[in-house]
């Protein structure tokens, strides 16, 4: 008897939850729903373009890979990646055409020198070939050799270096008092996530000049969220040991893409400051953005495993949303995230077939209601799954809604105890 009413509960709430989603698309302008089917239809078109540096040089230093789009004749870089230790790089890209350039950076400053041995993509010499990239495609090209100095041209080439707002972001030092983060700007960004990175950006920022005796504390806000969800506990910080880092993403894009950009900001910052730690601690979806960060970071960047030394979740649907299911299978418009969110989605089994390492200390904090099956909005079943039950250092539970236990004061001092003994290693 009390199986089918917590059956009927779970069906009651995700069914409303349809419903609420369902009225709130009804009631949005028509220009803005021509948006939002435009935003979600250009993300759900995003590819890949791959491929791998081979070095045959004596300089050593991180490899940087470029991408290039052509506009009136001039090749504008717009985003790079840091190769891996094998020299595989990957770029998240929309249909179009694209050119890559890749360079040994001698000096750790992210910025390519003429002294820098260098090489482009191309099919003959001193020609840059371009790599078409069709809807949905996954595009490996050819390896890419360095092994001196740029070569030359055969062709004439401007070149402009015009990186997007949210690559550009990267180690910016900005106030929590920003106008960026305004409460408008977090919906923007779940709803017309092309427009947020337009108008807002989003990025891996600093809320105080980067100093080398503190250890940063990365905050990752939820679906959504932004940072000031984190208020209270960013304010809490022990300045003397901790510098708090944000990272501020569309909450509506696939999962794996904002994972991506998390780990690849990570990896620029540590070439440019070499830090050996780093805490992370997210809310919500950025639980699931935060773990898949790890998993990438840890299986595609070992050599910089040791600096990720502590991961805290909060409230996370580790498990997935029967909701996003209901939103997939039955909304109007599908926003590109809840694909991810589905409990039975590639993202959510490729994730959770995954274990954190025992060497990164893992704290779960989960949320009820006396009255709820969770706290509101996740279910305790998909913030409690066994398998990261057992991944974990130790469980917490707050009586407590899914946004109130961040600014309850058990919890904050929970968390500034939690980063306190970790940085002394306790």
């Amino acid at each position: 008897m009390l199986q089918d009413k917590n059956m009927y509960l779970n069906y009651t709430k995700t069914s409303s939850y349809l419903l609420v989603v369902t009225a709130l698309i009804l009631n949005i302008s028509a220009c803005n729903l021509i948006d939002i089917k435009q935003d979600a239809n250009k993300v759900d078109s995003t590819g890949s373009i791959k491929g791998k540096i081979k070095l045959q040089t004596d300089q050593s230093g991180a490899v940087i890979v470029n991408r290039y789009h052509l506009q009136n004749k001039t090749y504008i870089s717009d985003t790079f990646s840091r190769a891996n230790f094998l020299g595989n790089y990957q770029f998240d890209s929309y249909p179009g055409s694209y050119f890559i350039s890749a360079f040994v950076d001698n000096n750790n400053d992210g910025l390519y020198q003429e002294n820098e041995h260098a090489n482009f993509y191309s099919n003959e010499p001193g020609i840059p070939a371009s790599v078409l990239l069709s809807p949905g495609e996954s595009v490996t090209i050819p390896d890419i050799i360095i092994s001196g100095k740029l070569p030359a041209l055969n062709i004439e080439v401007n070149k402009k270096h015009h990186l997007y707002k949210i690559i550009s972001n990267i180690g910016r030092v900005i106030s929590l008092d920003d106008p960026m983060f305004k409460q408008s700007n977090y919906s923007m960004g779940m709803w017309k996530p092309l427009h947020f990175l337009e108008q807002v950006g989003g990025g891996l920022f600093l809320l105080q000049p980067y100093q080398n005796n503190k250890i940063p504390v990365i905050f990752v806000h939820g679906i959504n969220g932004g940072p000031l969800d984190w208020k209270e506990a960013i304010e809490g910080l022990n300045d003397e040991f901790f510098q708090p880092w944000i990272l501020y993403y569309p909450s509506g894009v696939r999962l794996d893409i904002i994972s991506d950009y998390m780990v690849q900001a990570l990896l620029h910052l540590q070439d440019k400051y070499s830090f050996d730690r780093v805490f992370i601690a997210a809310h919500s979806m950025g639980g699931l953005v935060a773990r898949s960060s790890v998993k990438k970071y840890l299986q595609q960047y070992p050599e910089m495993a040791d600096s990720l030394d502590l991961l805290i979740t909060v409230n996370s649907p580790l498990k997935g949303m029967k909701s996003a299911a209901l939103g997939v299978n039955n909304s109007p418009i599908v926003l590109p995230v809840w694909r991810d969110l589905a409990p039975d989605s590639k993202f959510l089994h490729d994730l959770n077939s995954w274990s954190i390492p025992e060497t990164l200390p893992y704290h779960l904090v989960f949320s009820f209601k006396t009255d709820s099956t969770g706290d509101g909005v996740v279910p305790l079943q998909s913030q409690l799954p066994f398998k990261v039950q057992q991944n974990a250092v130790k469980l917490y539970g707050f009586n407590n809604t899914h946004v109130g236990t961040l600014k309850d004061q058990v919890f904050l001092k929970l968390f500034t105890s939690i980063l306190d003994k970790r940085r002394s290693k306790d």
